[in-house]
């Protein structure tokens, strides 16, 4: 959506013959007839920003997920994420005191791990691509590349056939971890009909251990150089 606004009062302006530029009244009347396209031209934009997925807050994105057919409502199926150890899932270090973004809480006993969520408006949108996508999918390879790229906002998206009706998906960009538990408990990711998916991966596409031919690959690090070699891509 394009971010210029006409000004239909300058516009106007400099359509008058010159003739008429000295006369007030006739000025006058021209900036009368034109309020109205400036105020239909407001509610345009306005309506135009409500139905941008990447603008659309609130109430606003629910009617454009009731449009594509996704609720903002997941039942049972976001892992959450607690304190515990290595190779857990969702799980999380010791807290810090005063800092609220580092760590997480123990769970309590017979908590669930999961829980019901009502998905804040960056989950859900990204709940709406991927049915945005699923919606338009033909199934191909060049399909699917370009609706991971959309999905994540990836510029290298990976897809290998691993034949008998399976593919292999890698996404170039780390995604978060409430991400990772959308994409393993939903089935959003666009793939054939029929089709399984067998391997599912991240990766900082900027700097990722690879070989020969593979954009932007980087060789195995070096001891003491933290800036030689490239990060190992994430299998989730």
């Amino acid at each position: 959506m394009s971010s210029s606004v006409l000004d239909h009062q300058v516009i106007g302006r400099s359509r008058v013959a010159t003739q008429y530029t000295g006369s007030q009244k006739f000025l006058a009347y021209i900036r009368a007839l034109l309020d109205s396209s400036v105020e239909l031209e407001a509610v345009f934009r306005k309506i135009a920003e409500q139905a941008d997925i990447d603008i659309a807050e609130g109430v606003n994105l629910d009617v454009i997920g009731e449009i594509v057919g996704v609720s903002r409502i997941i039942p049972d199926s976001i892992a959450m994420q607690f304190f515990g150890f290595e190779g857990q899932p969702g799980a999380a270090v010791f807290g810090e005191q005063d800092q609220l973004g580092v760590g997480a809480r123990f769970r309590e006993e017979n908590e669930p791990e999961t829980a019901t969520s009502v998905l804040a408006d960056p989950e859900y949108r990204m709940l709406i691509r991927a049915k945005i996508v699923k919606n338009h999918a033909r199934g191909t390879n060049e399909d699917i590349l370009l609706g991971l790229a959309y999905l994540f906002n990836a510029q290298q998206t990976v897809v290998e056939d691993l034949g008998g009706m399976a593919i292999g998906v890698a996404i170039g960009r780390q995604l978060t971890f409430q991400e990772k538990a959308l994409v393993s408990n939903i089935d959003i990711l666009p793939r054939p009909g029929g089709a399984r998916i067998n391997f599912r991966s991240t990766f900082d596409s900027n700097n990722y251990f690879g070989f020969d031919g593979q954009t932007n690959a980087q060789s195995f690090g070096e001891e003491g150089q933290p800036e030689v070699g490239g990060l190992f891509a994430e299998e989730f």
